[in-house]
């Protein structure tokens, strides 16, 4: 018997291609007893999928074959290094909450105290995706129908042409998993909106409502008055002149005053963090301005008593 064989056709490696480091699973635990806010999207998957994906996919996370893996919200962009020459490219994307879902679910969360409290330190009470299951949002906090149709929470896309959940999304879903266990908050970002302005968005309406707007430290617009200066051009005339002496300049009214004006002048700050860096200074320098002036004035009404 004759055995043909197809020339310069590359045989495929039996193992998958070796990673340096990709993101390994890590947990002690193995899969077992994950948190509320990752175990429910996990064993969706792995329900869903099959034994063999199931079973490779765990052995691909083991051994980090998970090249990349980029949260943005409402999506996740990942690569997982198979058997082929290239890493199989990965798109996770999860149903996000509309901007007057997300106004509603700030807003309630804004009334309990204890949720700001706790998103704080990083943690998120599991009451939290019970209130936001009372408001009626069309959409619960965590996912829990993968597959890749249009109705599906999260729509997984996967390279490698294979049925959904594919082997290579079962590994990222072990690291992701193991994310959500670390980063719980990190739900509200793949449902669209950045952890940071979550955060950002509850200091600013507990403030509003219990301190008042003054008090919430709102960022400088940007500079909009125009410089109180003459142009050169209308100054030739006398440029070589002497300029006033030092008495005059005792006599001459003062400058109209613009508030933060250097804030205004450099504009939103680049830094990130659940606080606006800017207004945070502006109410800074107010306070700081606000103190100065009653020292100033306490000591003179002091120096003029002992006179």
């Amino acid at each position: 018997m004759t055995q043909w064989q197809e020339q310069n056709k590359p045989r495929q490696p039996e193992n998958p291609r070796r990673v340096i480091g990709g993101f390994k699973f890590k947990r002690k635990q193995g899969i077992e007893n994950f948190p509320w806010t990752a175990d429910p999207l996990f064993r969706a998957v792995l329900t869903t999928a099959s034994s063999e994906a199931v079973e490779e996919g765990h052995s691909y996370a083991l051994t980090g074959q998970t090249v990349t893996l980029l949260a943005s919200p409402g999506k996740i962009v990942s690569s997982v290094q198979g058997r082929s020459s290239r890493p199989y490219q990965l798109e996770i994307a999860f149903v996000t909450w509309t901007p007057e879902e997300w106004d509603q679910i700030i807003a309630a969360l804004c009334s309990e105290a204890v949720f700001a409290a706790r998103f704080l330190i990083g943690e998120l009470p599991p009451a939290v995706a019970a209130l936001i299951e009372t408001l009626g949002i069309r959409t619960p906090l965590v996912p829990i129908k993968p597959g890749s149709k249009a109705t599906s929470d999260p729509i997984l896309k996967c390279t490698c042409g294979g049925a959904q959940p594919c082997k290579h999304v079962v590994s990222m879903m072990h690291i992701l998993a193991e994310r959500l266990e670390d980063e719980p908050l990190l739900l509200f970002q793949l449902r669209g909106m950045p952890v940071a302005r979550v955060l950002e968005r509850i200091h600013e309406k507990r403030t509003l409502s219990t301190r008042g707007e003054n008090q919430a430290h709102p960022i400088p617009p940007a500079a909009t008055d125009q410089a109180l200066v003459t142009p050169i051009e209308n100054l030739l005339h006398d440029f070589w002149r002497p300029g006033r002496r030092l008495h005059d300049l005792e006599s001459r009214p003062l400058p109209a005053h613009t508030p933060h004006a250097l804030l205004r002048r450099l504009g939103a700050s680049p830094l990130g963090g659940r606080f606006p860096l800017v207004g945070l200074l502006a109410t800074i320098y107010d306070t700081a301005r606000t103190r100065g002036i009653t020292l100033r004035d306490s000591d003179s009404t002091e120096n003029a008593e002992r006179e």
